[in-house]
């Protein structure tokens, strides 16, 4: 007589229903190993389980804000390079930045905003490779170089293409960038349309952190849910004091 089909295996609701798996092979010894199917439909499910449990780090930043400069070059280095942490939060990044172009403002820049033209290129350029783009922001912040050198260098770091995002700053791409991140920021700050920019901003959870100090700040990511080495870890946390502008 025929051999029973093996059922799916259940999907997360909110995910699309997998299809069927193929019938299963006969053999002598009527194994019941899991198909190819069976298995990346369960590897796909985990990943989603385990995407969905990260909390998000929502940060935003001017490119040359000097809260932004300090906050960026030591503690979210700091935070971003303990235990477990990069891979165990959700890594979201915006500039601050508003206008129309060529008059974009930005905070403590020269109108039109050229060194945040660097910042949105080399973040574009990373393709959302938060293992390159944190570690640019920290690198960019640490400098006090020109504005163009110290890009070259932490791009060259990063093994970013220098010359796309030199190409990128300086022409249609990057004013195309600040549109859409001028938008976005006044999307998110209605109440900074004009005035003070109020920067650095840090959420988790879409929750404001009034706190800037690297403990805090971890604390907040494991109260959240993160799974880190980093959350087992209470001793010897670096107080850093930030204020906001």
């Amino acid at each position: 007589p025929p051999q029973a089909q093996p059922e799916a295996p259940k999907n997360p609701p909110s995910r699309r229903r997998s299809p069927a798996l193929p019938q299963r092979s006969r053999t002598s010894n009527n194994s019941k190993m899991p198909s190819t199917t069976a298995i990346l439909s369960l590897a796909s499910a985990l990943v989603a389980v385990a995407s969905a449990s990260k909390p998000t780090f929502d940060y935003t930043f001017g490119a040359n804000c000097p809260f932004c400069k300090q906050f960026g070059g030591s503690v979210l280095h700091q935070l971003f390079s303990a235990p477990g942490v990069a891979e165990g939060a959700a890594w979201n990044l915006r500039l601050a930045i508003r206008g129309e172009s060529p008059d974009f403002q930005c905070p403590d820049e020269d109108p039109g905003c050229p060194m945040t033209s660097y910042v949105l290129c080399a973040l574009e350029e990373a393709k959302g490779n938060v293992d390159v783009t944190i570690p640019f922001v920290s690198c960019w912040d640490d400098s006090e170089e020109s504005p163009a050198v110290k890009a070259e260098k932490c791009a060259t770091k990063q093994k970013l293409d220098w010359d796309a995002i030199s190409s990128c700053a300086s022409g249609e791409q990057g004013l195309a960038l600040k549109k859409t991140a001028s938008e976005e920021f006044l999307k998110r700050f209605p109440e900074h349309a004009s005035g003070i920019f109020d920067v650095p901003h840090v959420y988790i959870e879409d929750q404001e952190q009034k706190s800037l100090k690297y403990g805090d700040l971890l604390k907040s990511l494991c109260a959240n849910g993160m799974q880190a080495t980093a959350c087992s870890r209470t001793e010897g946390y670096a107080r850093a004091r930030i204020n906001v502008v």
